[in-house]
């Protein structure tokens, strides 16, 4: 955290002119009454100097000021100054009275400040209060720097105001330079005006410069270097971030946040234990903090220790057991566990806690998943999708659960929605391809998948979908051998030759050329390639079909959906019958598991 005080400047006239009024101790006349019965009250005798109309005011001002203990007592102290400054003083009471409303102007802001800055701050708008509160410190602040431009600090908290929420960021990013740029700005107050500045900058090079800066003007302070540590890590430039980490160490040892990153930094360079023994140590110095937990149960889940991640993630619930995060994180490590049961059991209790929380909508969806529930998977997503704005990830997701369950225009209708939100996704366009082939569509299907094309010309996926309706569409427009023999040609590239669905594609292309001796070929290397016991029917049926001399068609037509579940059929060929369309067709096959 960075450093927060603001310490005012008192004026040895100041307290020169205020030192008797301390020592009277008299109760505070009310704002209005006359200064100079104010004056005689205090056992004082004031004669009014005409060439100073302004004195008695500022003389009210000066004991008021000494002894005001609230905003409200404050505001009386600067109403009598502006009033001795427009009433008139000489030269020398006008600086002396300009110097102490700069001061209290900056006591109040300072004030209103401190109510704001360094703690979580609601939405403006569901509670704009402390916009309010802002404005009126700005108001202060800006008094103060007008009055008096060597009031530093009040620069720095315009800058820190300015950078909250519904802020002016260039006002910011001036009001630090004015720190930086003054010859009077002491070491510190510099320093910290170049991190915060820094926090700023869009610029990464001058985001980096900036914390440099900081650091080597007050090195003493470890935050500048735990602050460039991060930008580091933000820009996975690890080994230099741990650098700044380990030395904040030296400056620090017991620091938990450092500990904390130095265990992130290890993970990404891949040193698992010295990463666990960073958490460790962080949960050392701070028993109740849940990320360490959380952390590690991230990462033994990652290595497959999932009684260990178990084990972090309870602690975690242990410790906050009214806060979500812990049920989420077991219930997912339940579900990579096939533990669907559990995981479904945690994805509810985290709905609890937090009712309509999308994280635990998925994972319940993926829980039915696996409990080989897939239609009440395909109803939670279809719910929550209902409820919030269009989200590609959940779309995605309910494409593909009808896509397994033949539900084709159920996922057009899902990736469309989807399209509107990202209309170049070639995954999306992909699998909307797909879902037209189901239906028949072919047209459709082959717009779909040139349009994917364009954005992802390396896919092979889509490279292969496109190569197989290209040449075996029963439609005599749409099919294209010459091209389709292309296509299939560069995904057989792309995957090495190992994928038989693939090379099934390239003999349908061939056939559909006329080159059955090279259809031949690759599908017999397709049979010998596949694995797939469902398959097997389909891609021997291809192959006697081009030794027979006959090209192979496809033509599906699902209807809208309400259809049993079938297996998954990811990363399989399509399976046809021979020219006919056959109404159980699962969809095509796919290269990108889900």
């Amino acid at each position: 955290m960075l450093p927060t005080s603001v310490p005012l400047r008192f004026f040895s006239l100041f307290l020169l002119l205020a030192a008797p009024f301390a020592l009277a101790q008299e109760p505070v006349k009310e704002l209005g009454e006359e200064p100079e019965a104010a004056s005689e009250s205090a056992g004082l005798q004031v004669e009014v100097d005409t060439a100073n109309p302004g004195q008695p005011d500022l003389d009210e001002a000066t004991r008021r000021k000494l002894i005001a203990q609230d905003g409200r007592q404050m505001g009386q102290v600067i109403q009598l100054l502006e009033s001795s400054i427009k009433k008139g003083l000489d030269e020398e009471n006008r600086e002396f009275a300009e110097q102490m409303l700069a001061a209290s102007f900056l006591e109040r802001g300072t004030a209103l400040s401190q109510m704001i800055l360094d703690r979580p701050l609601p939405n403006p708008k569901q509670d704009p209060r402390w916009l309010q509160v802002r404005q009126l410190a700005l108001v202060d602040l800006l008094r103060v720097a007008k009055l008096d431009d060597s009031q530093l600090d009040a620069y720095l908290l315009i800058g820190r105001l300015q950078q909250l929420s519904l802020g002016d960021p260039e006002a910011a990013h001036r009001a630090f330079s004015t720190v930086i740029e003054s010859d009077e700005a002491e070491p510190p107050l510099r320093a910290e005006a170049y991190a915060r500045r820094a926090a700023g900058q869009k610029d990464e090079k001058q985001r980096l410069s900036d914390l440099t800066k900081a650091i080597e003007t007050d090195g003493d302070r470890i935050e500048y270097r735990l602050m460039r540590a991060r930008h580091y890590f933000a820009g996975k430039q690890y080994e230099t971030c741990l650098k700044d980490v380990d030395e904040v160490l030296t400056i620090k040892p017991d620091n938990f946040a450092t500990h904390e990153l130095r265990a992130l930094v290890l993970l990404a360079l891949d040193r698992q234990e010295e990463a666990l023994a960073s958490f460790d140590r962080a949960t050392e110095l701070a028993p109740n903090a849940v990320t360490p937990y959380l952390r590690r149960s991230e990462m033994y889940s990652k290595l497959g220790n999932f009684s260990q991640a178990i084990e972090q993630a309870t602690k975690v619930i242990d410790l906050r057991p009214k806060n979500s995060l812990g049920y989420l994180m077991r219930a997912d490590i339940y579900l990579r566990n096939e533990q669907a049961e559990l995981g479904l059991k945690d994805a509810e209790q985290a709905l609890v806690l937090r009712p309509g929380l999308v994280q635990a909508f998925l994972l319940k969806a993926r829980a039915y998943e696996l409990q080989g529930e897939t239609r009440k998977a395909l109803a939670q997503l279809e719910e929550l999708a209902e409820a919030m704005q269009p989200q590609v990830e959940i779309h995605l997701q309910i494409a593909l659960y009808a896509l397994q369950l033949e539900m084709p225009r159920r996922a057009i209708d899902a990736l469309d929605r989807a399209l509107k939100v990202e209309p170049e996704n070639a995954l999306l366009l992909r699998f909307r391809g797909d879902a037209n082939l189901n239906l028949g569509q072919h047209r459709e299907a082959i717009a779909n998948y040139e349009s994917a094309l364009t954005h992802e010309p390396e896919d092979s996926g889509i490279l292969n979908n496109l190569a197989w309706t290209l040449a075996t569409s029963p439609d005599n427009e749409l099919r294209e051998g010459k091209r389709a023999v292309e296509l299939a040609t560069k995904a057989c590239v792309l995957t090495e030759h190992k994928k038989a669905h693939i090379l099934s594609s390239l003999a349908a292309a061939y056939a559909e050329i006329g080159d059955f001796e090279k259809a031949v070929e690759w599908s017999k290397k397709a049979v010998e390639l596949n694995d797939q016991e469902e398959s097997a029917v389909q891609i021997g049926e291809e192959l006697a079909s081009y030794e027979a001399g006959k090209p192979w068609r496809e033509s599906q037509q699902l209807d809208a959906g309400e259809r049993p579940e079938t297996p998954e059929t990811t990363d399989t060929p399509k399976e046809t019958t021979h020219d006919k369309p056959v109404e159980s067709t699962p969809a095509p096959g796919r290269t990108i598991d889900f």
